[in-house]
């Protein structure tokens, strides 16, 4: 392993916990009896309450949901249960992206850097145990930044200890990965396993 690399910084959606955001769309379409349309409006108020931010708790999201879905003909608002089983419906862990983490755990420290809320964390982590993964979590929700802002990234940087140089940032959205570029990280854009690993293997980080 390069001595000059102490720390991979993980994304979590797409890298390794995959999920399909359309087929959750369609489930909150057909609970509700709204359209695909009707239901994007009501996705573009939701995500500027801050969600993701922390800015708003996961009751009053749902109330904010079904304020939304009542005003386009949906007069059965859903419930707690529902709402959970909705939103964290397709969600699954990618196996051998898990044991590739396990592997470079014990060669080096990993963290995770997410943009994500606290129902989809709840169930995620509570689904697949990804906290084993990690020495420190780094959640949009708990402290208030997301990606590709500048300040989540330092909250890394901040939190390791190390300069830019020392880590390594794998992301699946290139928007995210030239982020962590400008702040000096080494970064990997995430296409797929057997790519992550050859890059991993050209910066030294993994023998193969």
């Amino acid at each position: 392993m390069s001595h000059d690399i102490q720390l991979i910084v993980f994304d979590m959606g797409h890298v390794f916990i995959d999920f399909e955001w359309e087929a959750v769309c369609q489930g909150f379409c057909t609970r509700a009896g709204i359209s695909q349309e009707q239901f994007q409006l009501v996705l573009k108020h939701i995500g500027s309450l801050g969600y993701e931010h922390g800015h708003i708790e996961t009751a009053d999201f749902i109330a904010a949901i079904n304020e939304q879905m009542v005003a386009y003909g949906n007069a059965n608002p859903i419930t707690d249960k529902e709402f959970h089983a909705l939103w964290n419906a397709t969600f699954r862990e990618n196996l051998a992206m898990a044991q590739l983490m396990q592997s470079l755990k014990r060669r080096c420290k990993l963290y995770l850097l997410s943009n994500t809320n606290e129902a989809h964390w709840q169930f995620i982590d509570n689904s697949y145990q990804v906290n084993r993964h990690f020495d420190e979590l780094i959640l949009s929700f708990e402290i208030g930044h997301v990606k590709p802002k500048h300040d989540i990234y330092h909250e890394v940087l901040k939190r390791s200890k190390l300069s830019a140089e020392q880590c390594v940032f794998i992301d699946d959205l290139p928007q995210n990965v030239a982020a962590a570029s400008e702040v000096g990280m080494n970064v990997v854009h995430f296409q797929g396993i057997d790519d992550l690993v050859a890059r991993l293997q050209a910066m030294g980080v993994m023998t193969e």
